[in-house]
C-alpha cells in the first residue's frame, strides 16, 4: 500500500515538469523558427548581393561589380605555374603599339596563400638566373631553397571564402588597372618613338582607366583592361616633340595554367645550328663551379600512333602547331600567308610527321576563340606604315617548350617586298616594273616573308652564312638556281637574285620554299629520338646528325651580326654568293641599267613621280649596300664554333688577297658614283643634294680604321698589317696626284674626307671612342629568348630595326650612338661552345692598337705629297692641294 502511493506522488509530481520541459522544448522550436527567417549573409555574399554583377566560371571564376575585379581563387590552384601574357587589343594610335603585340615576356607566375593574404609570385624571370641543383649533397640543396625563394609580385587580401570553402574571393582591379612596367603595352622601338631613336615619357591616368570584358576557360582566363596616358615624346633627349598626348590602350591579360610537371623532354642545344634558347644554370657533383645549360625553344611534337611511327609511316602529331590567320588582311594576301605557314610540313614529313603545322582563319563560331589569348597562335595585320615582319615566339620557362607564337605582318611589308624586287630583279624580270605587283609575285615573295617569320616561332634563328656558300656564278645557272634558289636557308636575309644579269632568262630569282638547311635543323631540332630517355642520352645521335653535315658549306650556321659586331663577311645581311667584289659588279651594273630605264618604264605609271622618289633613295641604299658588303672583308674574320674534330676553325683571319681585291673595289666605287646622280633621272624628284657625294662622305670617314686589321695581323703575321693597308690606302686615294694628273671632284672629297679623319685619328684630345674600338665579335647566351634574348627590349626586334634602316642612316647611327651603346652593353662573354647561341654583338678592344704613329706617318707622307705637288695642276687642283696642306700643317703646329 505505501509503495503505490509513493508511485501516485511521484506521477504527480512529474507531471508538471514534464509539462515545462515541453513548454520550454516549443519555445526552443519557436526561436529557432525566428532564426531560420533571418539568417546571417556570408562574407561571400556581402559582396556580390544587390549589386551589378558579372560573372565568367572557368578555371577561376572571375566576377566584376561595380567596376571592380575579383577573383574566386580554388586553393586546388594554389603553387600551380601559370603563364600571364599581355597582349595590346586596341590602342587610339598604332604607332605607340600595335594590335596583337605582346611587348613584354609573359610572367611565369604562381599564387600562394599565407593566413587571410595570397601573394602573386614571379617564378622565372629573363633577367635572373634560373639556378637548381643536381648535388646529393643536402647541405647545397638547403641553402638553395633559401637563396631561391620565389619574390612576391603582389599581394591580396582575402575578402571571403565560397560556400563550400574551396576558393577565396580577393579583389584584382589595381593589379589589373594600373602602370606596370611588367606589362607595359607600349613598344619601346615602335614608330612613335622614331624606331628607338626617341624616348617616351608617360603618366598614368587612374581615373580614366577602367576594367572591361572578363572571359573564363577551363584552362585560362582573359581580363581587358583600358587604359588611358598622357605622354611626352622627345627625340635624342632634346627635342620634344608631343607633350601631354592622351593615349588609350586596350590590354588583354591572359593567365594560362601550364601542365603540373612538363610533358615535353627538353632538348640540349648546340651551337652550331641556329636554335633560341633558354638558359639555366646547374650545380652539380662532377663540375667544378655552376654548369650552364641551354635547350633548344621548340613546340611538343610526338607521334599520336608510336607503332606507326616506328615502321616509317608518315603520322599526325599528338598536339599540331595550329596558327589562326587574322581576317583583317587583305584578300590578296591571304593565300601566300597560308601557304606560308604550311611551307614547313615539307620539312616535317622528312621526319614522319603530317599536318604537323596547320593555319586557319580566326574563327567565327567558336565562342573561346579569341586571338588576344595567348593560349592561340595567331598571324596579325598590323595597318600601319612600317615596312617589317616579327615572328616572335614564348616557352615554359621549365623545359623551354614553346607555347604561344605571334607572326605581325605590317602593312607595308607590300612596299618592302615591291621595293626589293625592283632594285634586285628589275633588270631581268619585266613583271616587277611596276607600282603594283602582279599576284604571281605578290604570292611568292610573301610566302616568302611569311615562312621565315614563321620559321622563327618554330625556333629557328637567322642564318646569315647560308648564302656565302653559293658560288658566284651559280647564280647565273638556270639549272643551279632551280634546285637550290638564292639560299640554302630562307632563315638567311638572302633575299632575290641581284646577280642574274639581263641576258640571264629563266634563272630563278626567289629564295627556295625551303632550303637544304631549313630541312636540316628541323630534323636536328625536332626528330623524335624514341630510344633516349633523357636530354643528355640524345646528344651521341644529335652531335652525329651535325658532324655528318658540317664539312658542306650549305649547312654551315652563321650567326646574325649587329651594328659593332659586323666582322664575318662570310655572314652577313642582304648579301649574295661567295664573293662580294664580283656579285657587288654584277650588282652594280643592274642597278645602272635599272636607273638607265627607270624613266621609260615608269613614265606612263608615276605621273607625279612620287614612285621613283621612293625607288631612287632604294637604289642608293642597295648600292652602299653592295660596298658595305666588300669592305667587311678588310680586317674581316670568318667565325665558326668549333668542337675537337670540326673542319672549321674557331675563327680564321680573311685571306689577304681577298681583303687588298675588297679594298681596290670600294675605292674604284667611291671615286666613280656619279652614274648615281642620274640627271634625267633626279631633275624630277626631291629637290636635294648628291647622294654620290653622300654615300663618298659616309665612306670615307671611316677608311683610316686599323684596329680590326691590328688584330688580324696578330692572330696570322702574314695576314693584311696594317702599314701594308695604309699604304694601299694612299696609293689608292692619291693615285691620280701621284701619275701627276688632276684629281676629279670625287677624288678631292675622298682625300679631303681621309686627311680629316687622319687628323681625328691621331690626336687623341678627341676623346671619341669609334667603330676602330670594336676588334672582334663575341656571343652571349639569350636566356627565354623570342627572337634573341629578352632584355629591355626583345632582340628579334632590335635586329629587324638595324637591318630595315637605310645605310646612310645606319652609318649617321654609328657615329651618334657609339658611345651611349659601348657604355648600355656590359655583358662581354668568351666566344665558345657555352656562351655562343645568341648572335654576334661586340667585344671590347683588347687588340693592344697603338697605330695612331702610322696615322701620323701617313699625314706626313701626305704632307709631302701637297708640298711637291701645291704649285701643279689646274686652278682648282692647285686650291685643293693648298687646303689640304693648311690643315694638315694647322693640325701639326698646335698639336
Amino acid at each position: 500500500m505505501k509503495i503505490k502511493v509513493l508511485v501516485v506522488l511521484m506521477a504527480l509530481v512529474c507531471v508538471p515538469l514534464i509539462t515545462d520541459a515541453k513548454k520550454r522544448e516549443k519555445k526552443k522550436k519557436a526561436g529557432k523558427t525566428e532564426n531560420v527567417q533571418t539568417p546571417k549573409e556570408s562574407a561571400y555574399d556581402q559582396l556580390f548581393k544587390g549589386k551589378e554583377c558579372t560573372t565568367a566560371k572557368g578555371m577561376i571564376t572571375l566576377h566584376k561589380v561595380d567596376g571592380k575585379l575579383y577573383f574566386e581563387f580554388p586553393l586546388s590552384l594554389l603553387g600551380r605555374d601559370m603563364l600571364l601574357g599581355s597582349t595590346v587589343s586596341s590602342i587610339s594610335d598604332n604607332s605607340n603599339a600595335l594590335v596583337g603585340q605582346k611587348n613584354q615576356t609573359p610572367l611565369h607566375v604562381a599564387f600562394t596563400m599565407t593566413d587571410s593574404m595570397v601573394y602573386l609570385r614571379e617564378v622565372t624571370n629573363p633577367s635572373r638566373a634560373q639556378i637548381s641543383s643536381q648535388s646529393k649533397d643536402k647541405h647545397i640543396e638547403q641553402a638553395m631553397e633559401m637563396g631561391t625563394r620565389l619574390p612576391i609580385m603582389e599581394g591580396f587580401a582575402v575578402k571571403a571564402y565560397n560556400a563550400d570553402s574551396t576558393a577565396v574571393v580577393f579583389e584584382a582591379t589595381k593589379f589589373f588597372v594600373s602602370d606596370d612596367s611588367r606589362m607595359d603595352p607600349f613598344d619601346p622601338y615602335g614608330k612613335k618613338v622614331y624606331y628607338g631613336q626617341g624616348t617616351r615619357r608617360k603618366r598614368f591616368q587612374s581615373e580614366l582607366s577602367y576594367v572591361g570584358d572578363i572571359k573564363a576557360f577551363s584552362d585560362n582566363v582573359s581580363i581587358t583592361s583600358s587604359l588611358s596616358y598622357l605622354q611626352d615624346i622627345a627625340l635624342h633627349g632634346m627635342f620634344v616633340l608631343v607633350i601631354d598626348e592622351p593615349v588609350t590602350v586596350g590590354v588583354n591579360r591572359s593567365l594560362v595554367l601550364l601542365p603540373e610537371e612538363p610533358r615535353m623532354r627538353p632538348r640540349l642545344a648546340d651551337p652550331r645550328i641556329g636554335y633560341f634558347v633558354s638558359g639555366k644554370e646547374v650545380i652539380t657533383d662532377d663540375l667544378d663551379g655552376v654548369k650552364d645549360v641551354y635547350y633548344i625553344n621548340r613546340w611538343d611534337l610526338q607521334p599520336k600512333d608510336v607503332e606507326a611511327y616506328k615502321r616509317g609511316e608518315l603520322v599526325e602529331p599528338v598536339k599540331p602547331i595550329v596558327y589562326y590567320v587574322d581576317d583583317a588582311f587583305p584578300n590578296e594576301w591571304k593565300t601566300a600567308i597560308h601557304a606560308g605557314i604550311r611551307l614547313w610540313n615539307k620539312a616535317f614529313e622528312k621526319i614522319g610527321f603530317k599536318n604537323a603545322v596547320q593555319s586557319y582563319d580566326f574563327p567565327k563560331d567558336d565562342p573561346e576563340f579569341d586571338p588576344d589569348n595567348i593560349k592561340y597562335s595567331c598571324v596579325r595585320y598590323c595597318p600601319v606604315g612600317m615596312a617589317n615582319a616579327q615572328g616572335p615566339s614564348w616557352v615554359d620557362p621549365r623545359n623551354s617548350e614553346v607555347v604561344n607564337a605571334s607572326v605581325l605582318i605590317y602593312h607595308d611589308v607590300i612596299k618592302l617586298i615591291n621595293n626589293m624586287r625592283f632594285v634586285q630583279t628589275a633588270q631581268v624580270d619585266e613583271r616587277v616594273r611596276t607600282t603594283k605587283l602582279p599576284e604571281d609575285v605578290l604570292f611568292e615573295s610573301m610566302r616568302y616573308i611569311v615562312a621565315h617569320e614563321v620559321g622563327h616561332t618554330l625556333g629557328l634563328m637567322h642564318n646569315m652564312a647560308a648564302s656565302a656558300s653559293i658560288p658566284v656564278e651559280s647564280y647565273r645557272d638556270a639549272e643551279f638556281m632551280e634546285k637550290y634558289g638564292t639560299t640554302p636557308s630562307i632563315m638567311d636575309y638572302a633575299r632575290f637574285n641581284y646577280i642574274a644579269q639581263p641576258e640571264d632568262k629563266g634563272v630563278s630569282l626567289t629564295p627556295p620554299e625551303l632550303g637544304v638547311y631549313d630541312y636540316y635543323a628541323i630534323e636536328w631540332g625536332y626528330k623524335p629520338l624514341l630510344d633516349a630517355r633523357t636530354p643528355e642520352e640524345e646528344l651521341p645521335v644529335l652531335r652525329k646528325m651535325i658532324s655528318d653535315k658540317i664539312g658542306d658549306p650549305m649547312f654551315r650556321y652563321g650567326k646574325q651580326q649587329i651594328g659593332y659586331g659586323t666582322f664575318d663577311p662570310s655572314s652577313l645581311t642582304e648579301d649574295l654568293s661567295d664573293d662580294a667584289v664580283k656579285a657587288g659588279e654584277y650588282g652594280i651594273k643592274n642597278l645602272k641599267y635599272i636607273l638607265k630605264n627607270l624613266n621609260h618604264w615608269m613614265d606612263s605609271q608615276d605621273k607625279d613621280y612620287t614612285y621613283r622618289d621612293n625607288i631612287y633613295r632604294e637604289i642608293c641604299n642597295q648600292y652602299s649596300q653592295y660596298i658595305y658588303t666588300a669592305l667587311a672583308n678588310v680586317g674581316g674574320f670568318y667565325i665558326n664554333e668549333h668542337f675537337v674534330g670540326d673542319p672549321y676553325k674557331t675563327y680564321q683571319v680573311v685571306p689577304k688577297e681577298i681583303q687588298k681585291r675588297a679594298l681596290r673595289f670600294a675605292i674604284n666605287e667611291l671615286k666613280n658614283m656619279e652614274w648615281l646622280d642620274c640627271p634625267e633621272v633626279v631633275k624630277n624628284l626631291e629637290f636635294d643634294g648628291s647622294n654620290a657625294r653622300l654615300l663618298l662622305k659616309a665612306f670615307a670617314s671611316s677608311l683610316v680604321s686599323t684596329k680590326r686589321l691590328a688584330l688580324g695581323v696578330y692572330r696570322d703575321p702574314n695576314g693584311y698589317s696594317p702599314q701594308e693597308y695604309l699604304d694601299d690606302l694612299y696609293n689608292l686615294i692619291w693615285a691620280s696626284t701621284l701619275r701627276g694628273k688632276n684629281p676629279t671632284e670625287a677624288e678631292r672629297i675622298l682625300q679631303t674626307e681621309v686627311v680629316n679623319s687622319l687628323i681625328s685619328g691621331v690626336n687623341p684630345a678627341t676623346g671619341r671612342k669609334s667603330m676602330a674600338d670594336m676588334v672582334l665579335a663575341k656571343s652571349r647566351p639569350a636566356f627565354g629568348c623570342a627572337c634573341g634574348g629578352h632584355q629591355q627590349l626583345p632582340d628579334y626586334q632590335i635586329r629587324e630595326i638595324m637591318e630595315k634602316l637605310p645605310m646612310r642612316k645606319a652609318i649617321s647611327m654609328k657615329a651618334t650612338n657609339f658611345d651611349q651603346f659601348s657604355n648600355l652593353v656590359e655583358r662581354r662573354q668568351d666566344l665558345n661552345d657555352r656562351l655562343g647561341y645568341d648572335f654576334i654583338q661586340y667585344v671590347a678592344n683588347i687588340s693592344n692598337d697603338n697605330n695612331q704613329h702610322l696615322l701620323h706617318q701617313m699625314i706626313l707622307k701626305i704632307q709631302n705629297l701637297m708640298k711637291v705637288n701645291k704649285n701643279n695642276g689646274s686652278y682648282e687642283t692647285r686650291g685643293h692641294y693648298a687646303y689640304l696642306l693648311s690643315q694638315i700643317e694647322g693640325f701639326l703646329k698646335n698639336k
